[in-house]
């Protein structure tokens, strides 16, 4: 064993160590840098030998050996750095803030990989070659299409063998009729894998050529539906002699013969971790582009290391969901793998094993939907996983939130390029407002900033819900500005904490920071719907702010060699509610770029306008003043003064969550035609504008007579714990 001894100095946090579950902020804790599989509270999946300090230095150790980290728990201000080495090989960094030390740490082992477009989609996993299906005669099983339900066994017992393609007179129990499922329930699909390992293969044909021209054949007609597909692989990624065709692998015939664009390495096989882990995501990712006409590797991967990142993405095991605690450990989870250099981070969607919990259900798809990846890992336990198996409301809830996912497709794939040499795309508070000693430790580890201009926080504990499922939730930090509710419009001032906000079971608590820009689209469910011949932005005007919105081919690994587009999009807004956006003209190229194309604003704002101007280079757009969103789709050039925008638009047809309002604040539309976005500017110019929406936590006016007096008893002081109470203070609304 090697030992590093260094001095912490007071109020310095630390951050790092890979994927440590339930943990971001290590002062005065200690981590282990140890290949565990471990994948609940406390455990560690991904270790990585890497961590920084807010005193500008971080540190690698240039090893594979097991480690310790201790930042002060056993004796404070010490900090004490070991593996299991009898030598020293050690990088400090030495640098301005955390973004650059994520840099040098990249310089040294490699920037995160920018997935495919189509994986920020849903993926859906499952085994379909290899289980038998009997009627159930007991009520419980799986729902089919036949209306009858049905138990699966992995060993023959005289029902019906599921396949792939369903050509067996079979078709409910293949991997197609699942894909079909996600297309009947107009639910969001990008990937989906029908497994091949544990036993399961992709064919049942003498040969494993054979085998191959079936998954192909599937292939096919999951990306005639928009759908890409995958394997799972829990052996080799190469042909061995003495395996059955069933069970044998070829990644070069997978990818090039089959189509194969995503890779998910199991445990069995990558579990060992450390070097082999490394070497063995780092070969699959050289054959899916050399193989795949330069395919861009989107691998899942567990039991990473420091350079996985410039491979793989992660996930972080096999859980059991249904429970709340599922949720309220991966969200810190989420947070420290982005501050240790990998910002591409899953975990299965209410677990692998349990569920059936419909609060809890519902609440994970809503908190995922602002994450890089979704991960259906659906059959391995008692209890199916698609986004419908609740019934309603919860899939009129969970279609709402992978529709809104895909609405903002733009600005997640911009931060997403932006995570590749920037922040993370799941951002500590700090990284986003103020760093001070509140956000820097794990005050604030229950929220984070999606990108620069959401703020997401989940519901992770039942606070006060009734039987429908609906909540509030406490200690929301607000950093200094101007806030709104997304799904309400309501106005909240930073720089606090908010308690008792209510949180119906539809509704996430998310947050918009005013001066946001946010590049969205309409709603689809896959890349092959998505509208390239349009833009829209979603903009909540004040103050002047500006963001970069990226794109590419999605699918290629030609952005690496700059082909790509940037578009410069600034807003302004005075306190005479003058509001100037001006979009610039898009610079770069890459091939499938559809320079036409239509520009749609939505101005979020209280009352309607005095006047609104638009011009397109040195041209000045005669704009139409239109009476009906009806209207304002079917026209060009048009604008349109939305009082009650509805975002209930995904409920189930007939359901009893159809009728439920979920209304936002007024929204000014804009409408343009298409135009040759890389050839001028597009300014668009708002004079009246007021976004002066209510705060429904202040229902009282005038001045506090008095201060909080602390009343807290002396049962409420415990070792490590204080309780505290105070008396009501007259006119105060919330503290």
């Amino acid at each position: 064993k090697t030992i590093v001894t260094l001095k912490a100095n007071e109020g310095e946090f630390f951050y790092g160590g890979g994927v440590q579950n339930g943990r971001y902020s290590h002062a005065g804790k200690q981590i282990a840098i140890e290949n565990q599989n471990s994948w609940t509270d406390g455990g560690v999946s991904s270790p990585t030998p890497f961590f920084w300090s807010t005193n500008g230095y971080g540190f690698m150790w240039h090893t594979f050996n097991k480690g310790t980290y201790d930042f002060g728990a056993e004796e404070a201000g010490i900090v004490t750095l070991s593996h299991d080495s009898d030598y020293l090989d050690v990088f400090f960094m030495v640098n301005t803030d955390g973004v650059a030390l994520l840099n040098d740490f990249y310089q040294l082992t490699g920037n995160p990989v920018l997935m495919p477009k189509f994986g920020f989609y849903m993926g859906h996993l499952n085994a379909y070659n290899r289980d038998y299906w009997t009627e159930s005669t007991d009520g419980k099983g799986m729902l089919y299409e036949d209306g009858k339900r049905y138990k699966e066994s992995q060993s023959y017992n005289g029902g019906i063998k599921e396949s792939l393609n369903g050509e067996n007179n079979n078709y409910q129990f293949s991997a197609r009729a699942a894909i079909d499922r996600y297309l009947s329930q107009d639910m969001p699909l990008g990937w989906f894998l029908p497994n091949d390992g544990y036993g399961c293969g992709y064919g049942q044909t003498e040969t494993h050529v054979g085998n191959v021209q079936n998954l192909k054949e599937f292939g096919n007609y999951a990306r005639a539906n928009g759908v890409e597909i995958g394997l799972w692989t829990e052996s080799n990624l190469h042909p061995r002699e003495g395996v059955s065709a069933l069970l044998q692998r070829d990644l070069v015939r997978e990818v090039r013969d089959a189509g194969v664009r995503v890779l998910k390495t199991d445990v069995a096989w990558v579990g060992a971790g450390y070097s082999f882990g490394l070497n063995g995501v780092a070969n699959a990712a050289g054959i899916m582009t050399y193989y795949g006409k330069n395919a861009r590797p989107f691998i899942i991967s567990v039991d990473g290391w420091a350079g996985t990142q410039r491979y793989a993405t992660i996930w972080t095991g096999d859980q059991t969901g249904g429970e709340w605690e599922y949720i309220r450990y991966h969200i810190p989870t989420f947070i420290g793998s982005g501050l240790s250099g990998q910002p591409n981070i899953t975990s299965d969607v209410d677990g692998i094993f349990g569920g059936k919990n419909t609060p809890v259900f519902v609440r994970e798809y809503q908190w995922k939907a602002y994450t890089p990846m979704m991960l259906n890992m659906d059959g391995w336990g008692a209890n199916e996983k698609y986004p419908h198996a609740l019934g309603e409301p919860a899939t009129s809830i969970n279609r709402t939130y992978m529709k809104i996912k895909s609405e903002l497709m733009p600005y997640t794939y911009s931060i997403a390029r932006e995570a590749v040499d920037g922040k993370p795309m799941i951002r500590a508070m700090f990284l986003e407002g103020e760093a001070n000693a509140f956000t820097m430790s794990e005050a604030t580890r229950y929220q984070y900033m999606y990108g620069p201009y959401l703020l997401v926080a989940p519901i992770y504990q039942n606070t006060a819900m009734d039987e429908k499922g609906n909540d509030i939730r406490n200690n929301i930090y607000l950093p200094e500005g101007t806030w709104y509710d997304y799904f309400t419009g309501e106005t909240y001032e930073g720089g606090r904490i908010i308690n008792n906000f209510d949180a119906p079971l539809w509704k996430l608590p998310v947050f918009v920071k005013a001066g946001a820009i946010i590049p969205t689209t309409e709603p689809n469910n896959n890349l092959k719907e998505a509208n390239k011949a349009l833009r829209m932005y979603e903009i909540y005007p004040q103050g002047t702010t500006s963001f970069i919105e990226y794109d590419d081919d999605g699918v290629t690994e030609l952005y690496r060699k700059g082909e790509f587009t940037q578009t410069l999009i600034e807003q302004s807004c005075d306190e005479k509610g003058n509001v100037t956006v001006n979009i610039h003209p898009t610079e770069g190229d890459f091939d499938g770029f559809v320079k036409e194309k239509v520009t749609i604003f939505k101005i979020n704002a209280s009352k309607a306008p005095k006047k609104i101007t638009v011009k397109v280079g040195n041209k000045k757009i005669k704009l139409n003043k239109v009476k009906s969103i009806e209207n304002f789709e079917k026209g060009e050039n048009v604008w349109f003064f939305d009082k009650k925008p509805n975002l209930n638009r995904f409920a189930t047809k007939g359901s009893e969550f159809e009728e439920v309002d979920m209304i936002k604040n007024p929204v000014i539309m804009v409408k343009l035609a298409k135009s040759d976005i890389t050839a001028a500017a597009t300014t668009l110019t708002i004079k009246g504008f007021e976004m002066d929406t209510p705060n429904s936590l202040l229902t009282t006016k005038g001045e506090f007579k008095s201060t909080p007096e602390l009343i807290s008893k002396d049962e409420d002081y415990q070792a490590y714990t204080i309780k505290l109470a105070w008396e009501k203070v007259k006119k105060a609304d919330y503290y």
